[in-house]
């Protein structure tokens, strides 16, 4: 069954509850007034059929999850005996889209386009895995569970992990610091030159996208200097984005002045998130 009949089914499911809820209790409200006696019988013999109802739905969905676990169990030792789970891993790294699109499916983050996904599927298909080509539901599951397993490896290797300090880094030893984030993020870096030069740091390419990227390892919010370096360097270098990247934060002025002219700002929280999430490395 598709997402959308299964929707019909659930809005028709809800609708018949409604009615039958209405209908009930417009007849309970009749035998109140006229027949005190067959209003308690119907109050009984709802509170039973409540409470049998309410049981059915709990073993239901006990069973249900139970399934879907033990298909996801068959699904995976699969995937391991076929030796498939490294080509898994690089596809989540490959082809997730750094921000959530509209329309893709989406997990913890993580969005993938339904191409991408159809894919992946033939090519765990040819290989004898055997996921479901009526719906989403088998690679959905199969995706799902390595993302969690990756992100769940990820939280507990790094809070295991001693902090770095920002603040003991050079500019160019922050440069090294962003080309290793960005290149464990999938993307091709390139050095511009020396540091400063041109007003841009780092050019890091993927999937046809050209980022210029303005690194400032400061101790106070980045002024508007930087922000009009990044739109000066995003043209000379040809890049279609173009974003600035601290340790620290932004002033006003320049978040406003980023997003007149379409330059992105990543602040030090989302720096941090960003190195332990791609670096496994936590930093101050």
């Amino acid at each position: 069954m598709n997402i959308q009949k299964k929707r019909y089914v659930i809005g028709e499911l809800i609708r018949i509850g409604s009615l039958s809820i209405i209908l009930v209790s417009l007849y309970g409200l009749f035998l109140y007034y006229s027949d005190r006696e067959s209003y308690w019988q119907l109050v009984w013999y709802l509170t039973i059929a409540a409470v049998v109802i309410a049981v059915i739905a709990i073993g239901l969905v006990i069973y249900l999850k139970h399934r879907r676990i033990n298909r996801i169990n068959a699904f995976v030792k699969s995937i391991r005996s076929e030796g498939l789970e490294d080509e898994i891993k690089n596809f989540i790294l490959s082809f997730r889209h750094h921000k959530v699109k509209k329309g893709d499916w989406e997990f913890r983050g993580y969005s993938f386009d339904w191409e991408r996904l159809s894919d992946l599927r033939e090519i765990l298909n040819e290989k004898g895995i055997g996921l479901s080509y009526k719906n989403w539901d088998d690679l959905s599951a199969v995706l799902s569970y390595y993302i969690q397993n990756r992100e769940e490896r990820i939280t507990r290797e790094s809070v295991k992990v001693a902090p770095n300090d920002f603040n003991k880094l050079s500019g160019g030893e922050f440069e090294d610091l962003l080309y290793r984030l960005f290149s464990a993020m999938g993307y091709v870096v390139e050095k511009t030159g020396k540091t400063g030069d041109q007003g841009g740091d780092l050019v890091a390419n993927l999937d046809g996208q050209r980022v210029l990227i303005q690194a400032k390892r400061y101790f106070n919010n980045v002024q508007n200097k930087a922000v009009q370096e990044a739109v000066a360097a995003r043209g000379y270098y040809n890049c279609n984005r173009a974003m600035v990247v601290t340790n620290s934060g932004f002033t006003r002025e320049a978040v406003e002045l980023a997003k007149v002219n379409r330059i992105e700002l990543i602040e030090g929280s989302q720096l941090r998130g960003m190195l332990i999430q791609y670096l496994k490395e936590s930093w101050d």
